[in-house]
């Protein structure tokens, strides 16, 4: 059974304030602005139906990372101009790993990465229609989680900025069927492919030259 988080309805003071209408594609964008070196960690179980979407959502965003990289050094890619953008940021080095059911195994390596930002995506029962993807507020993950990994994500959250100072962000999907034996539903696929799809638009406009 996936991590039950909440949603996150914490604002900064340049962000809709709590109860405002505001989208996951906003809140990732201001989360992410000042990121320099994002660590994108996907987590999932690839035999258990929908509680495979952080992985699979992270193999989608490094293919979509090449393909983008192709065009580029080809000449044929413009850039994409994120939505909300009105400055230029900085550019984002960028590392993208699916780290399966043990993400406690990938703490070396992103420690040895030095991350501003850690974003972790992750199979969340939030309340919400299958498929909805939204933030999670971090700061409200029960320690007695009822998860598929070994380490609950409120240790590793800590663990991560404790040693590396960087930021983490969790953003969850939300499942339809968390079953032995199944695949990811396709509403729920869907969501991985859209999320994936805005992470490497963001790459695209923020690859460093």
């Amino acid at each position: 059974m996936p991590p039950r988080h909440k949603a996150t309805s914490r604002a900064r003071k340049t962000r809709p304030v709590k109860g405002s209408n505001i989208t996951w594609r906003e809140t990732i964008f201001w989360e992410l602005e000042k990121a320099e070196r994002l660590f994108v960690l996907g987590i999932g179980n690839r035999r258990k139906g929908d509680d495979a979407v952080g992985s699979l959502c992270v193999r989608l965003l490094k293919s979509e990372i090449v393909q983008r990289e192709r065009r580029a050094d080809a000449g044929s890619a413009g850039t994409a101009r994120l939505r909300g953008t009105k400055k230029k940021t900085p550019p984002i080095e960028l590392q993208v790993l699916d780290a399966g059911e043990t993400p406690e195994a990938a703490t070396g390596l992103i420690r040895k990465f030095r991350p501003t930002h850690v974003l972790i995506v992750d199979a969340a029962v939030g309340g919400h229609q299958a498929g909805t993807i939204f933030v999670i507020d971090k700061d409200k993950i029960r320690q007695d989680d009822i998860s598929t990994h070994r380490l609950p994500l409120c240790h590793l959250v800590r663990y991560l900025e404790e040693t590396t100072g960087c930021r983490v962000i969790l953003v969850g999907i939300e499942p339809k069927e968390v079953a032995w034996g199944e695949p990811v539903s396709a509403i729920v696929r869907a969501a991985a492919i859209d999320l994936a799809a805005y992470l490497a638009e963001a790459w695209t406009e923020r690859r460093p030259k």
